[in-house]
């Protein structure tokens, strides 16, 4: 089978989110041995970094796709279609997978269609007011869900809530979790030697994150600091301007956007990791800081309860949030055998979610 990949987001320098999920797919998906039986295609950006092991797979190609706008809409679209209709007929298309919402419209219909929709969580949150969160991103995934012959959900949340606001049959969603890193992890012993004690978020800094309420309930702890690692994204003027509203300016700190390795030495020192976000599609961060051997507090929004299970903190949303957040994180501050539990039980968890299982799930997906 050809299998044709959107690689856009998986060979950018500054990964979020759904630029993680692809390369992690991608990459694992063609370390399968069963993926030898399949030929790839991978359609890029111009310069597109590719790691130097993708460069031996014979069965590997690599399609730079030079169009300034509308990368996916014409470049991809129209990429595609040559593929489609190329001389050498081994390049033919049988499906073509976008990692991330967004189906080209004028595609090539003999080529089945996978999509991954990774949350609805920007169409149905009033905050959101950006117009570009506002209308494309809602309308390329109705669009995605109705057209696409079948569709990925990172969670079983996902999935429901495609069922319910887009009326998508269960018959055409596969729920297939996203994964974490196995090769790395602190023993408890480790962690005991860091000299500073902080709360670690790590996120783009955005109302759907809830950090307003995680500055306030942090000021009402006497923990040394809160970090919040990630960009500065769009309406953050209230997260910002929070630390000195709850007089606690000198204790948060803003990194910004961190590197793979300062993400990591990020975790590494933290006494504990807080999600606190109102609705969350998957929630990785949190898996991260378990693999990481950190206590996770979350709140119940969206997928997080179904991500963290019983190995995490679990805060209900709703009136009285901030004080329940504000006692969890005390209660792991001088609870040792909570902490202790927290950090077992994470590391026991994310052996669930290996990018492995992910990359041989949806393969499954793109081959059934």
């Amino acid at each position: 089978m050809i299998i044709g990949i959107d690689s856009s987001r998986a060979f950018v320098s500054d990964k979020t989110g759904t630029e993680n999920y692809s390369y992690h797919v991608i990459t694992a998906m063609l370390r399968l041995p069963e993926s030898r039986e399949h030929t790839f295609v991978l359609f890029t950006r111009p310069n597109a970094v590719l790691p130097s092991e993708l460069l031996l797979y014979s069965n590997l190609m690599v399609k730079e796709v030079r169009w300034p706008y509308l990368w996916t809409q014409a470049g991809l679209a129209y990429g595609s279609w040559l593929m489609a209709y190329g001389k050498n007929q081994n390049q033919y298309l049988d499906v073509l997978w976008i990692p991330a919402h967004t189906l080209p419209i004028l595609r090539n219909p003999k080529i089945r269609t996978v999509v991954t929709i990774h949350g609805l969580e920007y169409q149905w949150l009033p905050e959101y007011k950006n117009w570009l969160q506002k209308w494309y991103l809602p309308l390329s995934t109705i669009y995605a869900a109705k057209y696409a012959d079948k569709l990925i959900a990172v969670s079983k949340f996902t999935s429901h809530q495609l069922q319910k606001e887009l009326h998508t049959s269960a018959k055409k969603i596969k729920v297939i979790y996203e994964g974490v890193k196995q090769d790395h992890g602190l023993s408890i012993v480790d962690r005991r030697k860091a000299t500073i004690k902080y709360v670690l978020f790590v996120g783009t800094v955005q109302p759907r994150k809830n950090l307003v309420a995680l500055i306030d309930a942090f000021s009402r702890t006497k923990i040394e600091k809160l970090i919040i690692a990630g960009g500065i994204g769009w309406m953050a003027q209230e997260v910002l301007r929070a630390p000195s509203r709850f007089g606690v300016q000198e204790k948060v700190i803003f990194t910004g956007r961190v590197s793979d390795l300062e993400l990591e030495k990020l975790y590494n020192g933290a006494l504990m990791y807080v999600q606190p976000s109102l609705t969350e599609g998957f929630g990785l961060p949190v898996l991260e800081a378990m693999q990481m051997g950190v206590p996770v507090i979350s709140s119940d929004g969206g997928a997080l309860s179904e991500v963290v299970g019983k190995a995490g903190t679990i805060i209900k949303l709703g009136d009285g949030f901030v004080e329940r957040l504000a006692r969890a994180m005390e209660r792991v501050v001088s609870d040792k055998k909570l902490q202790n539990n927290s950090i077992s039980m994470g590391y026991e968890r994310v052996k669930e979610f290996t990018w492995e299982k992910t990359a041989r799930e949806t393969l499954s997906t793109l081959v059934g």
